[in-house]
């Protein structure tokens, strides 16, 4: 499962989505519960601007085997994004108050989703 994962992040990172989520589906086919590979296909799909599409993969990996923790901390900060680039500030705050309360401030998450409770996450415009 994780040796899928690794694969998938390589194709992210050499700018091929689609074989980076033939990846990931592998390892969650190893694995239904993997909150990292739900994780990480939402995390192309976001990038796709499937919003709905990426908002169940991060939900799934909030229904996942919790492994690594820190996917639970991002996973609502980046619904929490999804929230806000699709006007939906209310739900967005609410995202980011629960990473807050995770207490998890791995990779500065905590401090991002307080940063974004104050001023509503927006997309670059050269991201894909």
């Amino acid at each position: 499962m994780r040796v899928a994962v690794l694969r998938g992040q390589e194709q992210v990172a050499q700018g091929d989505l689609t074989a980076a989520l033939i990846e990931y589906q592998k390892a969650l086919d190893a694995n239904k519960n993997s909150s990292l590979a739900a994780y990480r296909i939402g995390e192309i799909f976001f990038m796709q601007r499937n919003y709905q599409s990426a908002a169940n993969s991060f939900r799934d990996a909030l229904r996942g085997d919790g492994d690594p923790k820190w996917v639970e901390v991002w996973s609502h900060i980046e619904l929490g994004r999804i929230f806000d680039v699709t006007g939906q500030r209310d739900r967005a705050v609410n995202e980011y108050r629960l990473a807050v309360q995770t207490n998890d401030n791995t990779q500065g998450a905590v401090n991002e989703a307080r940063a974004s409770m104050q001023k509503p996450y927006k997309r670059e415009q050269t991201e894909n």
